[in-house]
């Protein structure tokens, strides 16, 4: 079973992680959140204290997150997922749908990738079979913040580098490489969806997201001024405010 921590009383909501990212990137969403409602934040397979998932998907990480709220006896819950966080959140969606109530999108995509992003993918899980999970953790992270964010913001997720191996970011890789297109799926649920766009994320634009945002019958669009990729970092308060407003 998955690595978690949960906080906090009412209404759950589950927070998936991001590439490069353990269950902690969620420590001030959980600080301001756990006044509001419950919060469950797991460790995605081969991140932080939960296992490598051999040959891993996003439909079998999405079936992990399954067999840990079954096992919480979880059910109408509201699923938030950041960056590769958001893919299992939306193969989640898609298969069990029944368990949501809504969910949504942080600095995340319904687009599968493309061959270019496909090449850069194989690039990257050379470059960490080379260099170390370590070595390309620490040089991918940083970028992922707004243009001079202050160190003191990003030096703390530079410091989980550390943690991460080379299997687990490996198989992250190739499950985001050959993830599923879900744009008909965004136009066709029911569910109200949480969009969370950061101003300055050249990871996934804006615009992008913005778009997408229009596919779905309802949508809750949180636009973050003041941040690129890392939001739940970046504008913490602003960003908790929203999903508050959002499960309300």
């Amino acid at each position: 079973m998955l690595h978690y921590t949960t906080a906090g009383k009412g209404k759950t909501v589950v927070l998936l992680h991001g590439f490069c990212e353990n269950n902690t990137c969620f420590d001030k969403q959980v600080l301001l959140l756990k006044a509001h409602c419950k919060i469950i934040t797991p460790d995605l397979p081969g991140a932080g204290q939960s296992a490598v998932q051999n040959n891993t998907t996003m439909e079998r990480m999405a079936d992990a997150v399954y067999e840990l709220l079954v096992d919480l006896g979880e059910h109408d819950v509201v699923m938030i997922g950041h960056s590769m966080g958001g893919y299992v959140t939306l193969a989640f969606a898609k298969k069990y749908g029944h368990m949501l109530s809504s969910f949504g999108l942080l600095h995340s995509t319904a687009k599968p990738d493309t061959e270019e992003r496909k090449l850069k993918r194989d690039q990257a899980k050379r470059l960490i079979t080379e260099k170390g999970a370590s070595f390309y953790a620490r040089n991918f992270i940083p970028p992922l913040f707004r243009p001079n964010a202050p160190q003191e913001l990003i030096t703390p997720y530079i410091k989980v580098a550390d943690d991460f191996t080379t299997e687990g970011l490996s198989e992250a890789l190739m499950a985001m490489k050959n993830r599923e297109d879900s744009f008909a799926f965004l136009a066709q649920t029911d569910l109200p969806v949480f969009w969370g766009i950061g101003k300055y994320d050249e990871l996934i634009p804006q615009e992008d997201m913005l778009k997408q945002s229009l596919l779905c019958k309802q949508s809750y669009v949180a636009y973050l001024n003041n941040s690129a990729h890392m939001g739940h970092i970046e504008e913490s308060d602003i960003l908790a405010k929203h999903i508050i407003r959002f499960i309300s």
